[in-house]
């Protein structure tokens, strides 16, 4: 239940993008829309719910410029017209999809991604592993000590 509100926000974001890039091409809308939830839908899956957890905010938006492109693609050669054109659409999608994504992934991180594990899961430093103590010693010296009584 608590991924319908991700999902919905995640769906919105893809349809503003698809729908200002491939209506250059004169696709038909129905079609933009099964292709807009198909990729969204796989790509929450494996990019929000998978990569992101595990790996966090970095990997997860390094991701998702190559995974939207592998998504899209396929899906626009299939759906829409099999040209060059929709390569160059998918690849203008993905680089308009990665800057969005880098928003969601920080939506996703502060309100739906439980903290326990997904701080445990990406962490690769250990809190107070690389401190060091910045002082300086003095030395006890009994000769010194003793002149100055």
């Amino acid at each position: 239940m608590k991924h319908i509100v991700p999902f919905v926000v995640k769906l919105a974001a893809w349809s503003v993008v698809l729908f200002s890039i491939f209506t250059i091409f004169n696709a038909p809308l129905s079609l933009i829309s099964v292709m807009t939830i198909i990729t969204a839908l796989v790509s929450y899956v494996i990019g929000d719910l998978f990569v992101l957890p595990r790996f966090g905010h970095f990997v997860a938006a390094a991701v998702d410029v190559p995974l939207s492109f592998l998504l899209i693609w396929p899906a626009s050669v299939a759906l829409i017209a099999p040209s060059v054109n929709m390569a160059y659409g998918a690849f203008f999608s993905a680089l308009a999809i990665g800057a969005v994504e880098a928003f969601f992934h920080l939506y996703m991180e502060n309100h739906v991604l439980e903290e326990a594990g997904r701080e445990e899961a990406h962490r690769w430093y250990d809190e107070g592993r690389w401190a060091m103590e910045l002082a300086e010693e003095e030395e006890f010296d009994q000769d010194r000590d003793q002149d100055r009584r």
